[in-house]
């Protein structure tokens, strides 16, 4: 996995169902198969290229500096959004500055 924000990666995850309704991860494909066997296939396939663009590229389809890069709500598509990586990572220097005002202000007690 590519850790570069500037970055996009599609990932295709092959699973399979039981009889109970169990999903079993099978395998993940870092350059999944785009090509459609069914109609189905291919709508699945279209729905997720379009949702895609919808989030890698600004509204006007046209990125430049000033763009934020952040979709809205409605460019996320059908995508759901799990963790907003600069939230944890504003939340992980605020929790470290924490600690180590913390630490400090015990070893002045000491």
């Amino acid at each position: 996995m590519a850790n570069d924000r500037h970055c996009f990666e599609c990932y295709g995850y092959d699973i399979i169902i039981d009889n109970n309704l169990k999903p079993w991860l099978v395998e993940v494909n870092a350059s999944p198969s785009l090509t459609s066997t069914t109609v189905t296939d291919r709508i699945l396939k279209y729905k997720l290229i379009d949702n895609i663009l919808s989030v890698v590229l600004p509204p006007d389809g046209v990125p430049d500096v000033r763009w934020n890069k952040i979709p809205s709500q409605d460019g996320l598509g059908n995508f759901e959004l799990l963790l907003d990586e600069e939230i944890a990572a504003q939340e992980d220097n605020s929790n470290a500055h924490h600690s180590k005002n913390a630490r400090s202000l015990g070893n002045r007690w000491k």
